[in-house]
């Protein structure tokens, strides 16, 4: 009984280990996008081993994490620095509506929604395929624009999360530290997985041909 019970084909116990998995990642996550300017790398090994662990692929997370990290860096770097400008021009945006018009704040939140829904597709794209920065953005809007019903209910989630957090810090601050930032990612990486695949598939076709 004991034995079956620690299985780690035990449903439960891969539920155990997926916790395990993104308590780590979530660590790994903060402590190197501490410079600030390797946010966007330490983003995209995030989707990386969470590809992974989706996929219920064998994984070492720390271990793919750092790899995924180094050889992301420069594209990771430029893509968060290109992600962190567009945010702050929205939150500017957000400001100067509440203050001048502010039914524009609503613009300046439908930006924001596109902009995680964008960044949902940006990160897996820069890990798994090798593409210059502007043909990364293009092929994740065009997942995200064609995918939209599937990517306005992910993003959704992850805002609803957020959202939850801001309302309620004290409650939430552990949940932040241990899963913040790996929960709402690795529910993307489950729920857009099926869209990678198409693409991958479509690759693999045209490469044959």
């Amino acid at each position: 009984m004991l034995d079956r019970f620690f299985d780690m084909e035990n449903p439960l116990m891969q539920g155990l280990q997926t916790v395990a998995y993104l308590m780590i990642l979530n660590v790994m996550t903060i402590l190197f996008s501490i410079p600030v300017v390797t946010a966007g790398a330490a983003l995209t090994a995030l989707f990386d081993v969470l590809r992974a662990i989706a996929r219920q692929e064998e994984t070492y997370p720390a271990r793919m994490f750092v790899r995924s990290f180094k050889k992301n860096l420069a594209q990771g770097v430029l893509m968060g620095l290109i992600f962190t400008f567009a945010g702050i021009c929205i939150m500017l945006h957000y400001v100067l509506a509440a203050s001048l018009m502010p039914v524009l704040r609503f613009v300046s939140l439908a930006l924001a929604y596109l902009l995680i829904a964008l960044a949902a597709y940006a990160f897996p794209l820069l890990a798994r395929f090798k593409n210059t920065i502007f043909g990364t953005l293009k092929n994740a809007f065009l997942l995200m624009a064609g995918y939209f019903p599937r990517t306005f209910l992910v993003t959704a989630c992850v805002v609803a999360f957020y959202v939850l957090i801001i309302r309620y810090p004290t409650f939430c601050a552990p949940l932040v530290f241990m899963f913040g930032i790996s929960l709402p990612c690795h529910i993307e990486a489950v729920a857009l997985d099926p869209v990678l695949r198409t693409m991958e598939s479509n690759n693999h076709a045209e490469g044959k041909q």
